[in-house]
């Protein structure tokens, strides 16, 4: 009896012993940078962003633009026609670089009207609102920059392009009401 006791003690032991839970991840392990898609969904808009965009890039999706496949839609020029702004990620011989880049339609043809290499690590937040007071959007752009610092550039529509209008560190989460 105490040899059977014994004997699933020892097997209930190498049992929990080899399931354990481990060592648990250290919180720099479970930092990521946003998703980056690796497929964008082959509809007609997609196609011709990927035909735009230089060999081998990739659309960097962030939560905020999971539901639209990388794409932010704002009328920065005035014009009633939305643009369209993809940030992406473009791989060179030895690293990666992040772009931002803003296309509009005209005469039903998409083209990149202005382009930027981006800033730190990853991209925050991309989104526009009305921050020079002047009633049209800017364009904001909150790049990762590491230790939890962040560095955000507003843009605005001066002379057919998007011009510097400011730049703002931060730390944390953006907020947009902070900014406004």
């Amino acid at each position: 009896m105490y040899r059977k006791l014994l004997g699933i003690c020892i097997i209930a032991a190498v049992l929990l012993w080899m399931s354990g839970c481990g060592i648990p991840k250290a919180p720099i392990d479970l930092i990521h940078a946003p998703a980056i898609e690796t497929s964008i969904n082959e509809d007609q808009f997609s196609k011709i962003i990927r035909g735009l965009l230089p060999d081998g890039a990739h659309v960097v999706v962030t939560d905020r633009l999971k539901g639209n496949n990388g794409v932010l839609y704002g009328d920065v020029d005035g014009d009633g026609i939305d643009e369209a702004l993809v940030v992406y990620e473009e791989k060179r011989t030895d690293d990666k670089a992040l772009r931002a880049a803003l296309l509009k339609q005209n005469n039903k043809e998409w083209r990149i009207v202005w382009k930027m290499a981006g800033s730190g690590y990853g991209i925050d937040y991309a989104g526009f609102a009305d921050v020079t007071k002047d009633g049209a959007p800017d364009l904001i752009l909150g790049w990762s920059l590491g230790a939890g610092e962040n560095g955000m550039d507003i843009y605005e529509w001066k002379n057919n392009t998007l011009r510097l209008w400011g730049k703002k560190g931060y730390y944390g989460q953006f907020d947009l009401e902070k900014l406004l």
